[in-house]
């Protein structure tokens, strides 16, 4: 194989493998604009900008999951268009599965391929959903999640 032709291929497999820089936010976890979860205060990080923010937290081994992902989407674009803050959150899985799954939404998502904001939000699984208000506490939450944006919305007064 010709060096010209070596590189092609190996900018194609790093796409692919990593997508491209402006569909993920990675890195530093921050959620909610600021911090982490704090067990003691039950906050999501800190401050939202907005009455009321949500967290979700997916992962990619996950059927239930995977299964409320278009409803993950849809949720999620339809509160973006009203104002609200919205972070949706992949990990507790490789961080090659976590990319790979990531890149599968049509917006940016925060990954934690580590767990680290897994295992501070001490949540009993996944997919998990937090409402958060402008201090960042936690004024509603769900686990598992419905397949209805409507009945999603209703259980979590958002």
């Amino acid at each position: 194989m010709n060096k010209p032709i070596a590189l092609v291929a190996i900018a194609i497999i790093a796409y692919l493998v990593f997508g491209r820089a402006d569909t993920l936010e990675s890195g530093i976890l921050k959620v909610q604009n600021r911090g982490e979860f704090d067990v003691a205060t039950a906050t999501v990080g800190g401050n939202c900008y907005q009455e009321r923010c949500l967290t979700i937290y997916v992962a990619p081994w996950c059927p239930a999951c995977q299964k409320a992902k278009k409803t993950i989407v849809s949720l999620t674009k339809e509160l973006q268009k009203e104002g609200v803050d919205v972070k949706v959150i992949v990990g507790t899985d490789s961080p090659e599965a976590t990319v790979k799954y990531a890149k599968g939404y049509p917006f940016p998502v925060y990954l934690d391929a580590d767990s680290s904001f897994y295992k501070k939000a001490d949540q009993p699984g996944v997919p998990f959903y937090l409402v958060t208000d402008k201090n960042g506490k936690i004024t509603n939450s769900e686990i598992g999640g419905y397949l209805n944006v409507k009945v999603m919305r209703e259980k979590l007064e958002i």
